[in-house]
């Protein structure tokens, strides 16, 4: 139980990077500029490569929070006495430069493992809303990996770095996609979310 506490203290700042990331991008002055990461091409089956939904403000404003919640995350926990709560500091020292860098590694990680599902669902023609209509084997396949593509980076390059064992790991990724379905829940229900 105490490692599963230990590893949410260490995850909280990608949560945190993850939800500021959908709030700023819902404002409409940054809306507005979301380019998508493909241009909007298509691939050799004439359907988009990833789609609107990948942008490339989006992914590095991602990028960016992650190093920034991170450093805030860092500072909090030192000034709290808790610094040991955080797997990473058990293992490395609790510097800004560090915090803001892993943090940068951790929302960078975070948006490139999301692109090979999406990029998947184009060519299976799996609708972002309607997570794969009528199809229901589908449906739940990418229902699950909706909720855990993101955490499998994450989770692999915190395996790596805290010496996680290849148990410990793949329930950091379930626990991960468990989250994400709670705070995708909690985005709904204040609105800022349309589905799961």
């Amino acid at each position: 139980m105490q490692w599963i506490l230990s590893l949410y203290i260490t995850m909280f700042p990608v949560i945190l990077a993850g939800v500021f990331n959908m709030l700023l991008l819902k404002i409409p002055f940054l809306k507005s500029r979301c380019k998508p990461i493909d241009g909007g091409k298509n691939w050799t089956d004439g359907k988009r490569i990833f789609g609107d939904s990948k942008s490339v403000l989006g992914f590095w404003l991602m990028t960016l929070l992650g190093g920034f919640m991170e450093l805030f995350w860092g500072l909090l926990l030192q000034g709290l006495g808790e610094t040991k709560r955080s797997l990473l500091y058990l293992y490395f020292e609790n510097a800004p430069g560090f915090n803001f860098l892993i943090g940068m590694l951790f929302g960078f990680l975070y948006m490139l493992f999301e692109l090979p599902n999406s990029f998947i669902k184009r060519r299976l023609s799996v609708s972002a809303s309607e997570q794969g209509d009528r199809r229901r084997g589908l449906k739940l396949i990418f229902f699950v990996l909706d909720q855990i593509d993101s955490m499998l980076g994450i989770m692999l390059c915190l395996g790596i770095l805290v010496h996680l064992t290849p148990v410990q790991t793949v329930l950091a990724i379930f626990l991960g996609g468990f989250t994400h379905v709670l705070v995708n829940c909690l985005l709904i229900l204040f609105r800022v979310r349309k589905y799961l």
